[in-house]
């Protein structure tokens, strides 16, 4: 008889950051690897295809993480951001 999944089992993914820039995309992960939160990445269209041809896209990346650790990422990332007006 198959188990069945337990409600909180269960991922949900929500959109952390998109950026085309692969220095953002290396902190975030860098970022998130280091504080412990789980995170994937999706490419849209082929977007994967051109970072491994080209080493970049200009298509961008997308950051997903769980619904239950987006606020602690969110502020981690925040924390490191720049100011724009500097």
């Amino acid at each position: 008889m198959p188990k069945k999944e337990k409600s909180e089992d269960k991922v949900k993914l929500v959109l952390l950051r998109s950026t085309s820039d692969q220095y953002e995309l290396n902190l975030i992960k860098g970022l998130l690897d280091e504080a412990g939160i789980p995170f994937i990445i999706k490419e849209p269209g082929s977007s994967g295809y051109m970072r491994i041809i080209g080493g970049s896209s200009v298509f961008g990346s997308n950051v997903y993480v769980d619904a239950s650790s987006f606020k602690e990422a969110e502020e981690i990332l925040s924390s490191f951001e720049l100011d724009e007006t500097e």
